[in-house]
């Protein structure tokens, strides 16, 4: 018997394939299993029915809940969420999300308040309320104060913009799973002294290191950080502590040089090393920054999210093209001028050009694109046609105020200082939500498409009666880590405010069917895998040898 288990993924079940054919050589007979994690999908059963290949294996699922990613931050990690739910309209992993949800509530109580904003949040909320009465839940201790639900359609736009903080680029350049890293060890061991840099460690071997709070606590102290600050905060440890071992070198007074020593003791055998490999994690991300070409994209994409349109941003596409540069960085930028200008002007010529130069097999990818409404041709408004997204991005930029004019870089107080003064829609709609504004906001945010409800009294979330809270923030669709950063800063500020005494103690926990970042998403979409050990060219093969 043979067990594969495997997310629902294409290349994944061309690899099972190939051991699938020198098994049916070695051992005829054997019985080969799939368990799919968290389940199958029906994307892929229609791959695998197509190529002849569903005969060939017993099916299983395997239905995991919400993986525990870190302490404030659980997923579904639904691969290729963004196609499953808005191309495919495959729903199943908002119903997985949902009985989720539920299984919480049989824990933490049932969950008595919601805000909702979008139509598959309010799809997701009222099978959370199905579920909740199959199981006859109840109010029970109200643990949980509440939770936001945002639909990811809402704002697609953040996906494409350019992470700032450590561990958004971290994600977006290196590749961040349940919250561990693989990278190879001289990456880590630059600069470790004592033990912990071992003399006959292959420093090409690729290693995992684990970025969560519980097991890199120093590391979830910057990683909402931008590598500038986080650099300088590191440079300030290092230079706190040379200031006490240089001081306790002149100090004559026993007490004092017992208590340095302890201090020194724990930066030698601990933090030291800390603080080498997360700034040697930082400078390998960073080098990007640095590049002519990183600052010219943007130069572009600065004003584009401020609701403007750069004067020579199509020479810069025409001189992206000419110099065949990297398609990923140029689809981002044209999505990002898409969504905040209601399309672009001249598309289509724009994409046959791009698909004589890039290969026509790209038609797939620029398909999905314009199904989400991500790449359109400007309209105008007598002949402006319906998508996914379908709202005039500046006026609500203006209403939503989504540059902070008092944005200082030195200060980290708002979720502005993510993306140097601009604060993504999403984080502002969640935002005005824990703050208990919605009801101020309300004729703004049924400008934009998509299901609307919140508590009639607010307060209930902003201002909570008991001394300790939780607030789900509940991303359906998927979430970046450039917002997890975000909404853990805006978390941060809730907790100064409790030490001040201004607000009852609250903890957010974000909750997500999958955590995105451009590049991922762009590598799913168009994605036409077409494996070349055909299963139905095996079984040809295989009856014409029977029949011999």
């Amino acid at each position: 018997m043979a067990i594969y288990i495997a997310r629902p993924n294409k290349d994944i079940i061309n690899i099972i394939v190939e051991i699938h054919l020198m098994l049916r050589v070695l051992k005829p007979k054997c019985i080969e299993y799939i368990i799919f994690i968290p389940k199958e999908n029906y994307d892929i059963i229609e791959y695998m029915t197509t190529n002849n290949m569903l005969t060939e294996f017993k099916i299983e699922n395997f239905n995991v809940d919400l993986i525990p990613i870190d302490l404030d931050l659980l997923s579904l990690e639904r691969e290729n969420n963004i196609k499953e739910i808005y191309i495919d309209n495959d729903y199943s992993s908002i119903s997985d999300f949902a009985n989720a949800v539920v299984k919480l509530e049989t824990v933490f109580g049932k969950i008595k308040y919601k805000y909702i904003k979008g139509d598959l949040a309010q799809k997701f909320c009222d099978l959370v309320t199905e579920k909740e009465k199959e199981n006859n839940l109840k109010l029970g201790s109200d643990e949980i104060l509440g939770m936001v639900v945002f639909d990811r359609s809402v704002d697609f736009l953040t996906l494409m913009t350019t992470n700032n903080t450590c561990e958004g680029l971290i994600d977006e350049n290196i590749g961040i799973n349940l919250g561990k890293i693989k990278v190879k060890n001289s990456l880590l061991t630059a600069g470790l002294q004592g033990n912990a840099k071992k003399k006959d460690t292959d420093p090409n071997k690729e290693v995992t290191y684990s970025l969560t709070s519980d097991k890199n606590p120093f590391f979830c102290s910057i990683s909402c950080m931008r590598y500038f600050d986080a650099i300088k905060y590191i440079r300030e440890i290092r230079n706190y502590y040379q200031a006490i071992i240089d001081s306790n070198k002149k100090s004559n007074n026993i007490e004092n040089s017992q208590n340095a020593l302890k201090e020194v003791n724990y930066f030698v055998s601990k933090l030291k090393n800390d603080l080498f490999i997360a700034e040697n994690l930082i400078n390998y991300v960073v080098d990007i920054l640095f590049e002519s070409e990183h600052q010219k994209y943007t130069s572009k994409e600065q004003p584009l999210l401020s609701g403007g349109v750069p004067p020579d941003l199509y020479t810069y596409y025409d001189e992206f093209l000419s110099e065949k540069k990297d398609l990923k960085s140029l689809i981002k930028l044209m999505i990002i001028e898409s969504l905040t200008q209601n399309g672009i002007q001249g598309y289509q010529k724009l994409k046959r050009e791009m698909l004589n130069i890039f290969g026509f097999e790209k038609i797939f990818l620029f398909r999905d694109l314009e199904v989400l409404g991500w790449l359109k041709e400007k309209q105008s408004t007598l002949k402006k046609i319906k998508s996914i997204i379908d709202f005039n991005y500046t006026q609500i930029y203006e209403k939503f105020q989504l540059y902070n004019e008092e944005y200082n870089p030195e200060v980290i107080n708002d979720c502005s200082y993510i993306l140097n003064g601009y604060c993504p829609l999403s984080l502002k709609i969640i935002e005005k939500a824990v703050m208990g504004k919605w009801g101020t906001i309300a004729e703004i945010l049924k400008k934009i498409p998509g299901s609307l409800s919140y508590p009639e009294d607010e307060t209930v979330i902003s201002n909570p009666q008991k001394d300790s809270n939780i607030l789900l923030i509940v991303f359906v669709g998927g979430v970046t880590y450039t917002e997890i950063d975000a909404l853990r800063l805006l978390n941060r500020k809730f907790h100064e405010d409790f030490l001040k005494g201004k607000r009852k103690k609250t903890q957010f926990v974000i909750l997500t069917t999958s955590i995105l970042n451009s590049k991922k998403i762009l590598d799913n979409l168009g994605k036409e895998v077409h494996s070349v050990l055909n299963m139905k060219m095996f079984h040809d093969q295989m009856n014409k040898t029977d029949s011999k």
